[in-house]
């Protein structure tokens, strides 16, 4: 699958050409228009933290999006298949299984962000 076909042209993060913050200019520009021509509307801001932290939201979209269920259940093994530990004082604790969310450095998690 070709990725211009998962990804929306809208998207303005993590694309060559496209800055992280085009996303907010549209939507100062937007409002001011709005202001200026004394016009009503209704702006709604989406929390996207709760969809990319939810690994069952994302394979769900990679199942709506198309993808092989081989190429989903990949994914999911490299997600739950992963240890992590923290830092306390500059001593790792022992190492656990996340239930949710991407090690900060992950390399999937640009990918998986664009999907859901």
């Amino acid at each position: 699958m070709a990725i211009h076909k998962v990804i929306d042209h809208t998207q303005s993060a993590f694309f060559e050409g496209r800055g992280l913050l085009d996303s907010v200019l549209v939507a100062s520009e937007t409002i001011d228009e709005v202001r200026r021509k004394k016009k009503s509307c209704v702006i709604v801001k989406v929390d996207y933290e709760k969809a990319y932290d939810s690994w069952d939201f994302l394979f769900y979209m990679m199942k709506r999006l198309g993808f092989c269920v081989k190429r989903i259940l990949w994914i999911r093994e490299c997600l739950e298949s992963s240890t992590i530990s923290v830092l306390v004082n500059g001593s790792p604790t022992q190492e656990f299984c996340p239930s949710k969310g991407l090690r900060q450095g992950d390399p999937l998690a640009p990918f998986l962000f664009f999907l859901s």
